[in-house]
């Protein structure tokens, strides 16, 4: 047998969360009951997944429950105009920073799912990584993208070990700008470590010509810049800015912001100290 992990959800009402299921497009493979008409768990199923109900779970009034489910799905607008009408909607769809398109909505016991796709600057972007002009062209068809996706491609498409010619005429084409320049000294002025409240913070390095910010342990981020003191991460659509602060010639600090939301950091080493 193929190793699987099936999540397991304790519900107060077994049948009820059964018939919801099933009537947001669910199958139902198997049904246990107690005496009488009640049932004491079920298993339900959407494409390959499935999920187990069983008793004993106590109702909640909380806005987000212990749990979320997240599921996979290739057609993620027409399922939202099938749903919208007959189930809690916690958000509709929209583009994440992470390259995925989601709506969210309620079950009847208070749990969260989230119907996610590939949002269309994901598939663009892998497929100019990829060099497929083919799906390059599929992600230009479809929804419409913002400048600053356009922008990001075309950045990908003119690296050296990227580019590809029909995809850059493609891009541009269809309105890509290309990012701002900014000179190699200006670019290693910024280089050091970011610290702010709480302890955060951001490594900034600079390799084979770009920018990459390392916000605690995680991966390195390819920055890219959109004026001489602001840059944005080039594999998100909307992550947010990064913008350097500069007194008397020297760097000082940066201001991260996302949406409505800034961080303030205070640089905190020089940068020969963190140079690559």
């Amino acid at each position: 047998m193929t190793e699987k992990v099936v999540p397991m959800i304790h519900v107060p009402d077994v049948r009820a969360t059964t018939d919801w299921y099933r009537g947001i497009g669910f199958t139902v493979m198997n049904t246990y009951g107690n005496d009488g008409d009640g049932l004491s768990f079920a298993i339900v199923s959407r494409g390959s997944s499935q999920l187990m109900f069983n008793q004993g779970g106590q109702p909640s009034t909380q806005f987000r429950r212990e749990v979320d489910l997240y599921v996979y799905t290739d057609n993620v607008d027409d399922l939202y105009q099938g749903l919208k009408d007959n189930v809690e909607i916690v958000k509709e769809p929209h583009n994440t920073f992470y390259g995925m398109r989601e709506f969210i909505i309620r079950d009847l016991n208070g749990f969260w799912l989230t119907f996610g796709q590939s949002s269309t600057f994901e598939v663009l972007m892998n497929a100019v990584l990829e060099g497929n002009k083919d799906f390059v062209r599929l992600a230009l068809d479809g929804q419409e993208l913002s400048p600053q996706a356009l922008t990001s491609a075309l950045a990908v498409a003119l690296e050296d070990h990227h580019q590809n010619p029909e995809i850059v005429e493609m891009l541009k084409n269809a309105g890509a700008e290309p990012p701002a320049e900014v000179d190699a000294e200006t670019l290693h002025s910024y280089v050091g470590r970011y610290r702010g409240e709480g302890g955060f913070e951001i490594n900034i390095t600079f390799k084979q010509g770009k920018l990459f910010a390392v916000p605690g342990n995680q991966q390195p981020l390819s920055l890219l810049a959109v004026d001489e003191f602001t840059f944005r991460p080039t594999a998100f659509e909307d992550f947010g800015t990064l913008t350097f602060k500069v007194e008397g010639g020297k760097t000082i600090g940066c201001a991260l912001n996302h949406g409505a939301h800034q961080t303030q950091l205070q640089r905190t080493a020089e940068a020969e100290t963190v140079r690559s």
